[in-house]
């Protein structure tokens, strides 16, 4: 027995549980936005409650989202954490490199408004209808840009300035590189509770509006200031994907862990900080939730072209 024992340390083989299996949720913009902590935190509170699987969490920004959801659906082992541009890019690039319908649906995370912000302007009877008004984005085809298309329903001299993230549209807009940001509101607050944030260089920061269909702490609705009613169905939500191939026992089996990962502390309390509002689809759910997506961002962005 002794010599048996010797040989397997010898070839380095270990009666110890084998090597856990690396699992790396890839998010499609930049690492310092809302979306990005969810994610990371998520990664972190799985790695905490099991030992199967190390959730590693990466960022792959650019192209809308493009990037990051083609290295998924070619890396095995791959979770793709995005916003609700997932579903937008393929209307506005119908010759997209990645198609809807090569994914599914891993589980849901949460859901939270976007806001008009500016700096130079307090309200929209501020922004001027006679000269040039820049509006930053988080990329072409994506959801804020959708957005920003239909501001210009109202203000048609707006023209569309993509960036790789929401958080790169919102440096630019304080820095005086754009007008406006169309971004995510929690970001906006977090930078308007902190007035010794050096980015902001004392300039204070006012939101003109908001999506959906209910104020949110003294922000206006967008619709309610006379913007094209399509803003009321334009929340932004997080999802987590994966590529149509994945083996469904073991997607299960992963939905389950970090379905248990949300619940914890951390990530509630990331989900509040943003304004978040959780989103739990059962198991059962998630094929007719990811249809009701693809169709609904599919009418939003009918007879809208990129130009």
């Amino acid at each position: 027995m002794k010599t048996i024992l010797a040989l397997f340390l010898a070839l380095g083989i270990s009666f110890a549980a084998a090597a856990k299996e690396n699992i790396t949720i890839y998010y499609a913009w930049g690492p310092g936005d809302s979306v990005a902590n969810y994610s990371r935190t998520l990664a972190a509170e799985a790695n905490k409650i099991q030992k199967k699987y190390t959730f590693i969490f990466d960022t792959k920004p650019g192209a809308g989202g493009a990037i990051a959801s083609n290295h998924v659906l070619n890396n095995p082992n791959s979770i793709l954490a995005h916003s609700t541009a997932f579903f937008v890019r393929p209307n506005f690039y119908p010759n997209e490199s990645y198609n809807l319908d090569d994914f599914k649906s891993l589980m849901t995370q949460c859901q939270s408004s976007m806001a008009v912000v500016a700096s130079k302007y307090q309200t929209w009877n501020d922004v001027p209808k006679n000269q040039r008004i820049t509006v930053g984005v988080s990329g072409l085809g994506v959801t804020t840009h959708l957005g920003a298309i239909q501001l210009k329903k109202k203000f048609d001299n707006i023209e569309v300035i993509p960036f790789k993230s929401t958080s790169e549209s919102l440096v630019a807009m304080v820095g005086g590189q754009v007008d406006l940001h169309i971004g995510f509101i929690s970001e906006a607050e977090t930078w308007m509770k902190d007035a010794s944030n050096p980015i902001l260089n004392g300039k204070t920061l006012h939101v003109l509006g908001i999506t959906g269909t209910k104020s949110f702490n003294g922000y206006p609705t967008l619709v309610s200031q006379g913007f094209p009613s399509a803003f009321e169905q334009m929340n932004v939500g997080f999802h987590l994907v994966l590529p149509k191939k994945f083996d469904d026992k073991k997607a299960e089996e992963i939905r389950q862990i970090l379905q248990k990962a949300v619940k914890t502390k951390a990530v509630q309390d990331s989900f509040a900080v943003d304004y978040c509002t959780p989103l739990e689809t059962k198991t059962q759910d998630l094929p007719k939730w990811y249809e009701f997506h693809v169709n609904h961002w599919k009418k939003l962005s009918a007879g809208i072209t990129i130009q």
